[in-house]
């Protein structure tokens, strides 16, 4: 059975002009080429899958570290190999790890129906970086898979005091950055007509600075730029996951029931609420910053199915202490779905 890819766009979006029956046969296939922002985004939604039950979705993604539109243009010309590939199969929904990856043969392996893009972070707001490489990324995406989606991965800006070297760029202003970040991708949006998605990562995480899943002045980071291991991480998969996912299997990732017990700020039941009704809301205004409103009821829902994502290093570490440390929180959720399917996996902060 051939299952059809619909595809849905805010007003503010690119426009769809593409068949958008890209799916050919029941599994949909996502490549991102990207950088450490789009692990960020993809790190948990082999998880997210995986608790939701979906089963045909295949996740992979090429990773060099702080990789801007100009050198994976330079390496596609050149012909490097300097990617690691990660690979989420369908049905398995757990990354594997390989190296010496090219982008050509990335493109090669098979029809990939949606293909996704993102700027480095700090060149993600100057409009002048992303010319003429957006536009030769794209022709060489579409002349090697003719019937793939193009996404625009848009970031985020940086917490208030971070220490990253191009910050000055934008004043050290977290806002200006955002506002940058957003005119930018709209200006290219309208000059480039070849995305089909855009996928509003950083208006989901600028919106949840404004609640309490913030953690200031890190917002919603470890370092400054890069999202925490726990909140940051899973509140990105849901915005991909709603932007790109849902249009396939017509299910939300609403009321999901995976949290992260990562890093130092945890999705936990209220948080994780935040988050998804943050990813929500910006596929539908992609560009607009709107509050949230109360999540107490999506908060307390019984669940179906729970996932506990665990922090392998620090079970590693301190195992004990680390348990001791999440154990009031587990109970809180299994308190609240007594009835629900429980599924816990240890599983690593960080993929490399």
């Amino acid at each position: 059975m051939i299952l059809c890819l619909v595809v849905t766009l805010s007003a503010t979006s690119a426009s769809a002009k593409r068949n958008p029956d890209a799916n050919r046969d029941g599994v949909l296939r996502i490549l991102a080429i990207g950088n450490s922002f789009s692990d960020d985004g993809m790190e948990h939604l082999p998880k997210l899958l995986k608790n939701m039950g979906i089963e045909n979705v295949e996740l992979s993604r090429l990773y060099v570290a702080g990789c801007s539109l100009q050198r994976h243009y330079e390496f596609y010309e050149q012909d490097k190999s300097p990617y690691l590939f990660y690979r989420s199969e369908a049905g398995v929904n757990k990354w594997v790890r390989s190296e010496n990856m090219s982008l050509k043969e990335a493109l090669e392996m098979g029809e990939w129906d949606i293909i996704t893009l993102q700027q480095a972070s700090g060149y993600s707001g100057k409009y002048e970086s992303y010319q003429p490489y957006v536009e030769k990324l794209a022709a060489i995406i579409r002349q090697a898979q003719p019937k793939a989606h193009l996404a625009w991965h848009m970031t985020w800006a940086y917490g208030t005091q971070s220490k990253h070297g191009d910050f000055p760029k934008y004043g050290r202003d977290q806002q200006q950055m955002y506002n940058e970040i957003r005119s930018t991708v709209q200006q290219m949006l309208a000059d480039c007509d070849c995305f089909d998605y855009v996928i509003p990562t950083g208006t989901a995480i600028q919106m949840l600075r404004q609640t309490p899943a913030n953690n200031t002045p890190k917002d919603l980071t470890r370092d400054g730029y890069h999202l925490g291991y726990g909140v940051g991480r899973y509140a990105a998969a849901c915005v991909w996951y709603e932007s790109l996912i849902k249009p396939f299997t017509h299910k939300s990732m609403v009321g999901n029931g995976l949290f992260v017990l990562c890093g130092d700020q945890y999705a936990d039941r209220y948080i994780a609420a935040y988050c998804q009704q943050a990813a929500a809301m910006v596929v539908k205004k992609p560009f607009e910053v709107r509050p949230i409103k109360s999540v107490y009821r999506l908060a307390t829902k019984p669940l179906d199915n729970i996932y506990f994502a665990m922090d392998h290093n620090r079970m590693e570490k301190d195992k004990d202490g680390y348990l001791n440390e999440v154990k009031p929180f587990i109970q809180r959720v299994l308190g609240q779905s007594p009835k629900a399917n429980i599924i816990e996996e240890v599983i690593s902060n960080s993929s490399k």
